[in-house]
């Protein structure tokens, strides 16, 4: 049933500059997790374009985008449901500008999103 209340974004990590150093300093396991992508101001406060997720290994999916976005905040998840409940989380209380289609689940009645049902 989709919800009418506003929708509390998951705890993320702080964010910090996309680069193969800080995914590898902060991300030491293969996981399942989501992230958001975008821009970091002079104090440190993300500007969210983009959301996403692995089901399988976020710090492989974060390598992709780096020289596409300047900052990464993410969230390890305890399965790839997890990744997609969280994904669909930030998605729809950021509404990022580069996301143009909803978050893309598993065709299993359990990957119903959260907040809208879908």
């Amino acid at each position: 049933m989709p919800r009418s209340d506003p929708v509390a974004i998951p705890d993320l990590h702080d964010p910090k500059d996309l680069t193969q150093a800080n995914i590898d300093a902060t991300i030491n396991t293969r996981s399942a997790g989501f992230y958001a992508l975008g821009s970091l101001n002079e104090s440190k406060v993300m500007s969210v374009s983009y959301v996403g997720r692995s089901d399988d290994d976020v710090a492989g999916k974060l390598r992709r985008h780096i020289g596409n976005f300047q900052a990464f905040a993410f969230a390890i998840a305890a399965s790839p449901l997890h990744a997609y409940q969280g994904e669909c989380k930030l998605y729809h209380a950021l509404k990022p500008s580069k996301n143009v289609l909803h978050p893309v689940r598993k065709p299993d009645p359990d990957w119903a999103c959260p907040v809208c049902g879908r």
